[in-house]
């Protein structure tokens, strides 16, 4: 009987000691978010002060901040101007993002639909 007891008690530390390492294995990890947008070499330069915003050409004219346009190879400078937005659209402006690891990426501006959170009229 006491054989039994003991051979019993041996499993049953076994068993939650399995158990014990089968918790302490599970990790949660969150999956890292992907870079968007064009690798370039490094952030844009300092935002360049413009002139005072001319008067709108029309009333359906919106004006785009003056932004830093990766071109493939180095940043140019796009002064601020008056477009015409394409129908229930609003402008987001370019994004610059850098990564934990040092690397930099070019989101150019684009006319995304009116409803997008992060888009700027």
């Amino acid at each position: 009987m006491r054989a039994l007891r003991f051979a019993g008690w041996g499993v049953g530390w076994a068993a939650a000691a399995l158990m014990a390492l089968a918790v302490l294995g599970c990790v949660a990890t969150e999956s890292p978010v992907e870079p968007r947008g064009v690798p370039v070499s490094r952030p844009p330069p300092a935002m360049r002060a413009e002139a005072p915003r001319p008067p709108p050409p029309s009333a359906a004219s919106v004006w785009i901040d003056g932004y830093w346009h990766w071109n493939g190879m180095q940043y140019a400078w796009i002064p601020g101007h008056w477009e015409n937005a394409p129908p229930g659209t609003t402008w987001a402006a370019p994004r610059y993002t850098s990564t934990t690891d040092g690397a930099y990426f070019y989101e150019p501006g684009t006319w995304k639909p009116a409803s997008s959170a992060n888009a700027l009229r």
